[in-house]
C-alpha cells in the first residue's frame, strides 16, 4: 500500500514536471503551434458543419471534401470581412471620442454635485487623459497592429487547415498502418473519435449559441440607440467563447459607451440590465440545453485552464481554452498512469 502511494506520488510529480515543460514549450513555440491548433479547431468546426450540410438540397449532394472546402472558404471570408469591419469601426470610435469626452465632463460634474464636492482636479485631468489615450493617432496603430498579427495567424491556420482536410479521410488507414493494425491502433482511433465527437459538438453548438446571442444583443443595442451596435454585438458573440468572464467583459464595453454617449447613469443601468438578461438566459438555459455535458470539465478546471491558456497565448488562448483542455483530459483518461488526473479534471468523475 505504501509502495503504491509512493508510485502515485512519483507519477503526480512527473506529470506536473511534464506539464510545466510542455507549458514552456507552448509559450516559446507560440508562433508555430497557435496556427496549427487553430487549424485543428477550424477542422472540427467545418467537419461538423459539412456533415450537417448533407441535409441541404443541392450542397448535400457534393462530396465530403467539397462541403468542407465550402465551409472553410466561408470561415476565412467571414474572418477577413470581420477584420475590415473592426478596423473601420475603430476609426469611427476614435472620431467619436471628443464628443464622448464632453459628455464625460458632464457626468463628472453631476457626480461631484451629488457627492457634495465642488472641485476635484484629478478628475478633470482624467477626461483629458482619456481623450489622449483614445486619440486616433495612438489608437489606430495599436488596432492595425493587432489585426495584422491576428490576420497572419488566421491565414497560416487556413493553410494548415486545407492540408489537414486533404489528408483527413486517409488518417485512419495511416494510423492502422503505422501501428501495424494492432489493438493500439484501434484504441488510438477511438480516442480520436471521442475528441472529434466532443470538441466538434461543443464548438458547433457554442458557435450557434453565440450567433443567437449576438443577434439578440444587436436588437437590444439598436432599441437603446447605442452607437456602433453591430460592432458591439459581434464583440459580445466572440467574447462569449470565453467561459464565465467573457460575457461580462463584452457587456462592459457597450454599457460604458451608453454612459458616455447619453451622459446618463439611468440609461447605462438600463443597458446593463437589458444586455445581461440575454447573457443570463444563455448561460443558465440555452447553453446547458445545447451543450449539455459535451466537454465534461469541472468548473474549477475551466477556470484554471482559462488562466493558464490566457497566460500562454492571451485572448486567443482564452477562446481556445475549453476545447484544448478537453482534448488533454480525453488523452489523459486513456493512459492508466494519468487517468486519475482526468477524473479530477472532469465534472462527473467519468472522463
Amino acid at each position: 500500500m505504501q509502495i503504491e502511494g509512493r508510485n502515485r506520488l512519483m507519477v503526480t510529480t512527473y506529470s506536473i514536471a511534464l506539464m510545466l515543460m510542455i507549458g514552456w514549450l507552448l509559450r516559446v513555440g507560440q508562433s508555430i503551434l497557435l496556427p496549427v491548433l487553430m487549424a485543428v479547431i477550424v477542422v472540427y468546426i467545418l467537419t461538423t458543419a459539412a456533415d450537417a450540410m448533407v441535409r441541404l438540397p443541392l450542397i448535400g449532394r457534393l462530396g465530403r471534401r467539397w462541403r468542407r472546402l465550402i465551409v472553410l472558404i466561408g470561415i476565412v471570408a467571414s474572418v477577413l470581412i470581420l477584420a475590415a469591419f473592426i478596423t473601420s469601426n475603430a476609426a469611427a470610435i476614435s472620431a467619436a471620442v471628443p464628443r464622448y469626452a464632453n459628455n464625460f465632463d458632464t457626468l463628472q460634474a453631476r457626480l461631484l454635485h451629488i457627492l457634495g464636492v465642488d472641485e476635484l482636479p484629478s478628475w478633470a485631468e482624467l477626461s483629458q487623459k482619456l481623450t489622449d489615450m483614445l486619440d486616433i493617432s495612438t489608437l489606430m496603430p495599436i488596432v492595425l497592429s493587432t489585426i495584422t498579427n491576428a490576420g497572419s495567424v488566421v491565414v497560416a491556420a487556413a493553410l494548415y487547415a486545407i492540408f489537414i482536410i486533404a489528408e483527413l479521410d486517409s488518417l485512419p488507414e495511416k494510423t492502422r498502418s503505422a501501428l501495424d493494425r494492432s489493438q493500439q491502433a484501434e484504441r488510438t482511433l477511438e480516442v480520436v473519435r471521442q475528441i472529434n465527437e466532443r470538441i466538434g459538438g461543443y464548438l458547433a453548438a457554442k458557435t450557434l449559441v453565440n450567433v443567437i446571442l449576438g443577434v439578440v444583443s444587436l436588437g437590444v443595442l439598436w432599441l437603446l440607440g447605442i452607437d456602433f451596435p453591430v460592432f458591439w454585438a459581434i464583440l459580445i458573440a466572440i467574447l462569449n467563447y470565453i467561459p464565465y468572464i467573457g460575457s461580462v467583459i463584452a457587456v462592459a464595453f457597450p454599457v460604458a459607451t451608453s454612459l458616455v454617449q447619453y451622459a446618463s447613469f439611468g440609461h447605462a443601468a438600463l443597458a446593463l440590465v437589458a444586455l445581461m438578461g440575454p447573457q443570463m438566459i444563455v448561460a443558465y438555459y440555452i447553453e446547458p440545453k445545447f451543450l449539455g455535458r459535451s466537454v465534461n470539465l469541472s468548473p474549477f478546471t475551466v477556470l484554471l485552464s482559462l488562466a493558464i491558456w490566457t497566460a500562454l497565448w492571451g485572448m486567443m488562448g482564452a477562446i481556445l481554452a475549453i476545447p484544448l483542455t478537453a482534448m488533454v483530459m480525453i488523452i489523459l483518461a486513456e493512459l492508466p498512469s494519468t487517468r486519475f488526473i482526468a477524473v479530477l479534471m472532469s465534472e462527473t468523475g467519468d472522463p
